[in-house]
């Protein structure tokens, strides 16, 4: 009876480790993913920035990309809404469309809004170059 409690002692224990291990190369797995995706978009960031600074014409492109992205969503969703109210739908349905035109408003408010911080950030662009320098060596060191 000793041997057996044993001998299952020792398959649990070894059971948890290479579970345990598993859990450990998944996550430091996915934290150098995490790590990376936020370096490629400081990058993104970055480089976006010194487009926008060389030229008032790309400026307004740009600019202008995403505010009528972001107004197709919104009369998109305006339609979807105005087209689920005069056809006769479901309950379901038409809260399944609300749900789609919520993300869709919540969606184009959040381009403007990024835009909107990208301009911010373009008054200061040394300073903010050197934030981001600062927080890439930081990341990279962590990889």
């Amino acid at each position: 009876m000793d041997q057996q409690v044993s001998i299952l002692t020792l398959f649990v224990a070894v059971a948890t480790s290479f579970i345990g291990s598993l859990f450990f190369f998944w996550y430091s797995r996915g934290r150098e993913k995490r790590i990376k995706a936020k370096i490629a978009e400081l990058q993104f960031e970055d480089e976006f920035l010194d487009k926008l600074k060389k030229g008032n014409v790309h400026l307004i492109r740009s600019g202008f990309k995403v505010i009528s992205f972001s107004l197709f969503l919104i009369f998109s969703s305006g339609a979807a809404l105005f087209a689920a109210k005069i056809i006769p739908v479901s309950d379901v349905l038409f809260k399944n469309i609300l749900i789609v035109v919520i993300g869709m408003w919540a969606l184009a408010a959040a381009i403007c809004f990024s835009l909107f911080r990208s301009l911010v950030r373009l008054h200061d662009v040394q300073g903010f170059k050197e934030k981001n320098a600062a927080k890439l060596q930081k990341l990279e060191s962590k990889l």
